[in-house]
């Protein structure tokens, strides 16, 4: 008897411009994406399942020494 091993392909939409997203093997939340599309950087929200919960990562602002 052979055990088949039994994977799953996470997915997301880029909430920007809904393009398909699949992200690298081993994605953990809060990591940063950037949308193949759009190229905006997308920030990992959390799993629903086989989805990922994608939002758009907050602008960095210059930090002028304060």
């Amino acid at each position: 008897m052979s055990t088949e091993q039994l994977a799953f392909v996470l997915r997301g939409e880029c909430p920007i411009c809904a393009a398909s997203i699949a992200p690298p093997n081993g994605v953990e939340e809060t990591e940063i994406l950037t949308c193949p599309d759009c190229q905006s950087p997308l920030v990992v929200d959390g799993f629903e399942g086989q989805l990922l919960r994608l939002s758009e990562a907050p602008r960095i602002e210059e930090d002028w020494g304060e």
